[in-house]
């Protein structure tokens, strides 16, 4: 029964001393700091990372160059595998029995008989 007395007069005492707290006071300048920081903490890293590797010229030229390389290198290869498989095949029926492997004969089409 002691230890119910003594865990409500905490409580009481607890609710007393909160009665008595004020309302906390502020610099006047407490809002811009803070809305300042929310700003910062918007941009996240990477984009602080492009913002600083974009801003150099020559990385953002040599990117540019690199990814224009990288196109063409692209474009060549699709062009030479449409030519090599134009020049291969004869008709469009040719390409289909080619490409799922129905160019064999079948021992259906007996013309012995």
């Amino acid at each position: 029964m002691e230890n119910k007395d003594n865990i409500n007069s905490e409580i009481d005492a607890t609710l007393n001393s909160l009665d008595r707290i004020g309302r906390a006071e502020v610099s006047p300048y407490f809002y811009t700091r803070l809305e300042a920081k929310l700003q910062q903490r918007k941009l996240s890293v990477f984009d602080n990372f492009l913002q600083q590797v974009l801003n150099r010229p020559a990385v953002a030229v040599s990117m540019l160059t690199v990814f224009l390389v990288l196109n063409i290198i692209a474009i060549r290869g699709v062009s030479a595998v449409s030519n090599v498989s134009a020049a291969r095949s004869s008709s469009p029926l040719q390409n289909f029995a080619t490409e799922y492997n129905m160019n064999t004969a079948s021992m259906y089409n007996n013309s012995g008989r």
